[in-house]
This record gives structure tokens, C-alpha cells and sequence, in this order.
């Protein structure tokens, strides 16, 4: 992932469930883990966004493509 990468963090172990994910990371300590989360939810939901158009309009109160 693109973010792992710019914000030098190493994945050292993770599982993947139907409706979660558990991750044990590596990454600096002048980063905190909330701005990481931050930044991974935030990727994470621009992309599902993109990628279900309908998404949009149920969950963010918005037509696509406006």
C-alpha cells in the first residue's frame, strides 16, 4: 500500500475476517497510530467510493458523480 510505504510502516502480521482486520504493524514512533489509522480509512474509503458509485448516495447523502 501506498501509505505504508510514504509513511515507513511495515506490515508484520495480519487477518483478514468477513467484517474486520486485524494488523500488527511497525512503524516510527514520531507517528501516531491514529494519524495512520486516519490515513488508511480515509484511502480506503475514497477508493470503495470510487469503485461502488452507489456507496455514495446511501452512505454520504450524495449522487455520484456530483
Amino acid at each position: 500500500m501506498q501509505i505504508f510505504e510514504s509513511e515507513d510502516v511495515n506490515i508484520l502480521k495480519g487477518v483478514i475476517s468477513t467484517n474486520h482486520v486485524h494488523m500488527h504493524v511497525k512503524y516510527r514512533p514520531s507517528l501516531s497510530i491514529s494519524d495512520l489509522v486516519k490515513k488508511l480509512k480515509g484511502r480506503r474509503s475514497r477508493k470503495l467510493q470510487q469503485e461502488f458509485t452507489e456507496l455514495n448516495k446511501r452512505y454520504w447523502g450524495r449522487l455520484s458523480g456530483v
